[in-house]
């Protein structure tokens, strides 16, 4: 991969590099925003078991520059990742919460035990390896709803702010 800067040189990053790069930004210490939508999935028709408006889960992770956002999407047959770039004011769980879907603001862990994790690959199971919970009894999304509104509640009484809260 070839790195152009603003003098017009060209210098050649190796995929150790950029592996180094992408180490000390996860630990640098910088503040990560993780919101996770709860939604219908109309098309899924053995989902209609589920509560309706949790029948599936994605999350927006924050980027490394303001107003980047990235999307991890797990579905049935792919997770989809993708990176979204707004106006670093723009604020997703306004926009997610007026077209009809929950969200909750989440708190990425900065570290995470080592555990052999059991439990069919789903939606739910994605976002819980990612934020680290581990309850294997939270199996569907208006669970893992619940469990994070539960945690954010905690964390609202211990005094830290959210993305949305900053911005309003």
């Amino acid at each position: 991969m070839r790195d152009v800067g603003f003098e017009g040189t060209v210098s050649v990053k190796t995929v150790g590099g950029m592996a180094r790069d992408w180490a000390d930004q996860s630990a640098s210490g910088r503040e990560v925003s993780v919101l996770v939508v709860f939604g219908d999935a109309p098309e899924k028709p053995l989902l209609r078991v589920l509560k309706p408006g949790f029948r599936h889960c994605f999350v927006l992770v924050s980027g490394a520059r303001a107003g980047e956002w990235i999307c991890l999407d797990p579905q049935s047959h792919r997770i989809r990742c993708e990176t979204w770039c707004y106006s670093p004011l723009f604020d997703p769980a306004s926009y997610y919460r007026a077209i009809g879907h929950h969200c909750v603001w989440a708190e990425y862990p900065r570290s995470l035990p080592r555990k052999i994790r059991f439990g069919p690959m789903s939606c739910v199971e994605m976002i819980k390896r990612l934020l680290g919970i581990g309850g294997v009894w939270i199996v569907s999304p208006h669970q893992l709803y619940r469990t994070l509104v539960k945690r954010s509640e905690s964390m609202e009484k211990s005094g830290q702010v959210h993305f949305s809260e900053k911005c309003s």
